[in-house]
Formats: structure tokens, C-alpha cells, sequence
């Protein structure tokens, strides 16, 4: 009987549940995710080329335009278009998700550069591979129970993924605990003096970055457009003096720079060899994946700043140098070091990403990579497909 009544109720709640009551609690649909899947699905073919990544390849390509890489195409070849599956966060799962999910035979881009580096297979932040926000909605798409046990993190990790894809109510029960969260902490102040009286909590770290970023970026002036914290560096803040209305964007910049610093030395301390062989075993899956699809992989090891590489265990360094040559030569995947000393530390925006003017290096490097072979070829059966 109590089984039954749960489903009764998992059922009705599933119906009544207002969608703008669960999105304003944990966005699915109104993301960037979502805008992505919808505009793939709605596309009649793949485009030629397809990027893919965390924030790092984001931030390298901003700024950039679908066509930039065929730059390296002759005149006389017909460009092909490009689209971004680069998110922040994204993970070596997160990126099997994508390409399983919507990656096959009948829709499938031609070429694929994929750009990795060590925070794919290593992020303490990220308990188990299925619980990301990436992972969750895609799983939507594409069952994740008949994935091997090597990726789940226990047997209740399993069983809760299975859960998730039959019951609305553990499918969304970190938005139905936020709501009645909030309901709560609004109705206990008005029954109890004591706790409607106490000192507000200590900001978080994320709520520290959330302050800092909307003060980078507010507009300089009313009815001004923001600005993006992109657009900063350490070298142009430092010309600003300390009187101007810019000091409270040093002070934020350099707020910023400092917990996300600390945000990344927490990413990979302590090494754990278990979280990185699973987010292994995923990008194993993937390249297996693109593999019998036949679609073109370049892997990309993303540009590292020297202070964020000298963050990084040495175990974890000499794991991901040896298992990302490992599988690329496995599924016969062309793999390019971008990791060059011609990113300078004045290329970064802060300890991981590129800014602006990295980006720009880094998208000529990729054009000027593809002029040459064996990857002018591979660029340039992107062009004879879309011609046909």
C-alpha cells in the first residue's frame, strides 16, 4: 500500500507542479544547456565542426565567429559552419553525455576538437559524475542505468540514478527541498524572536564571487552597458588610481582572483585516483563513442597558466599526460599541446582562463595549425562534405 500511495502521489505531483515553481529553484530549461540542445535538434544536419570543452575552450573562443577556423581553408573552398558545446564545469562525463546523447549516425558533425585539461578528470567539487547539472539534464535524453559500475561511485549512486529517470520526486528533489526550504526560513522568524533577531550568516565563497562579479561588472555610468569581467587584467587595473570610481572594480577583481585561486587549489587537493579513473573511463567511452560514429576528433590540451599548473599534484599532472596520449592513440584521435610558453601569464584573465587577448592567440594558433597536414585534410573534408 505505501508503495502504491507513493506512486499516487509521485504521479499527481509530477502534473500539479507548477514548471516556473521548479525552474525558479533549478533551471533546466532556461539555461544555456537547454538553448544548445534545443538549436541542435532543431537544425535539419550537424554542422560541420563542432567544439567541445569546458569554460577553458569557452573562453578561448570567445569573441570568435562560427566560421573563424576557416581562415585556414583557400579561397576557393567552401567555408563550414561551427557550433560550441564548450560549457563551465563541463567534465569528461559531462562531455560523453553530450555526444551520447545527441551525437549518432544520422546527425554528426565531420569534425570534432575536443580541448581538455586536467580540471576534466579531477574536480573534488564534483562528488559523482551523474550529479552534475550537465549530466542530470542530458540523462533525460539518453538512459545512464546500463552505464558500467566503473563510473558510479557506489551501489547507491546506481540506484539513485535508476530513481531519478522513473520518480519525479527524487528527480527533483533538490528544487522541491529548496522551495520548502525557503518557505521555512520565511515562517520560523515571525514564530521565533530569537532566530528572527540573529546576525545574518557569514557570506560563502560563492556568494563572495556572486558580490565581486556584479561589481566588476556593473556599468560605469546609469544607463550604461555592463562591462564584462573578461575584459580585465591585472595590467589595466594596476593604471587605475586609487581615488577613481574604479577602485571598488580593483578591489572586486582582485576578490575574484583570489577565491578563484583557492576555489582551484580545492579542485585537485587532495589527488584522489578514484574520482580520476571514473571521469577516465568516460573519456574513454568518448572517444569510443565519436569513433564508431566516424567523426574526425582533434584533442586540444588547453593552455595552462604556470601559477595553476604549480597548483596541480604531480600525480595528477603525470596521469593526465599519460592516459590522454594513451587514449587518443587508441581511438586514433589527433592530439595537439597547446600548452606553449607563448601564453604568457598577462594572456590569462585569471588563474585558469584566458582572457580576450589569449583567446586571439589561441584561435590563430588553431587556424595556423589547421593550414598544415595532416589537419588541413581533415578541415578540408569538412568543406567537401557541406558542398554535397
Amino acid at each position: 500500500m505505501a508503495f502504491v500511495g507513493f506512486v499516487v502521489v509521485d504521479l499527481a505531483s509530477k502534473f500539479l507542479c507548477p514548471a516556473d515553481l521548479l525552474e525558479r529553484y533549478e533551471p533546466r530549461e532556461k539555461t544555456l544547456l537547454a538553448d544548445l540542445v534545443r538549436a541542435w535538434k532543431a537544425a535539419p544536419q550537424a554542422p560541420g565542426i563542432c567544439f567541445l570543452g569546458s569554460s577553458l575552450m569557452q573562453c578561448a573562443l570567445k569573441n570568435s565567429s562560427a566560421t573563424f577556423l576557416n581562415q585556414a581553408l583557400p579561397n576557393s573552398e567552401t567555408p563550414s559552419a561551427s557550433f560550441s558545446w564548450a560549457l563551465g564545469g563541463e567534465n569528461a562525463s559531462d562531455s560523453y553525455m553530450i555526444a551520447q546523447s545527441l551525437m549518432s549516425n544520422q546527425k554528426k558533425p565531420k569534425l570534432l576538437i575536443y580541448g581538455i585539461a586536467p580540471r576534466d578528470l579531477l574536480d573534488n567539487n564534483v562528488k559523482s559524475p551523474v550529479t552534475t547539472d550537465i549530466f542530470r539534464y542530458l540523462s533525460t535524453f539518453n538512459s545512464v542505468s546500463a552505464l558500467p559500475g566503473a563510473v558510479f561511485t557506489s551501489l547507491d549512486d546506481r540506484v539513485s540514478c535508476v530513481l531519478k529517470e522513473i520518480s519525479f520526486l527524487v528527480d527533483r528533489k533538490t528544487a522541491l527541498t529548496k522551495c520548502a526550504l525557503e518557505q521555512t526560513q520565511a515562517v520560523i522568524p515571525l514564530l521565533v524572536p530569537a532566530v528572527r533577531d540573529a546576525k545574518p550568516p557569514a557570506p560563502t565563497e560563492q556568494d563572495k564571487i556572486a558580490q565581486a562579479h556584479a561589481a566588476l561588472t556593473a556599468p560605469a555610468a546609469p544607463g550604461a552597458k555592463p562591462t564584462v569581467a573578461s575584459d580585465f587584467t591585472p595590467e589595466s587595473l594596476a593604471k587605475v588610481k586609487p581615488t577613481d570610481s574604479m577602485a571598488k572594480k580593483i578591489a572586486a577583481f582582485e576578490l575574484l582572483q583570489q577565491v578563484s585561486k583557492g576555489v582551484t587549489i580545492f579542485r585537485y587537493n587532495p589527488y584522489c585516483a578514484e574520482r580520476y579513473n571514473r571521469q577516465v573511463v568516460f573519456l574513454d567511452m568518448l572517444l569510443g563513442h565519436l569513433e564508431n560514429i566516424g567523426v574526425q576528433v582533434v584533442v586540444v590540451k588547453m593552455p595552462l597558466k604556470s601559477e595553476h599548473v604549480a597548483i596541480m599534484p604531480k600525480e595528477l599532472l603525470d596521469s593526465y599526460t599519460r592516459d590522454v596520449a594513451r587514449l587518443t592513440t587508441k581511438y586514433g584521435a589527433a592530439l595537439l599541446d597547446f600548452n606553449t610558453p607563448e601564453f604568457k601569464d598577462a594572456d590569462y584573465g585569471d588563474v585558469a582562463h584566458l582572457n580576450p587577448a589569449g583567446a586571439k592567440i589561441f584561435q590563430a594558433k588553431l587556424v595556423q595549425t589547421f593550414k598544415t597536414s595532416p589537419y588541413r585534410e581533415k578541415l578540408a573534408s569538412v568543406s567537401a562534405q557541406s558542398t554535397n
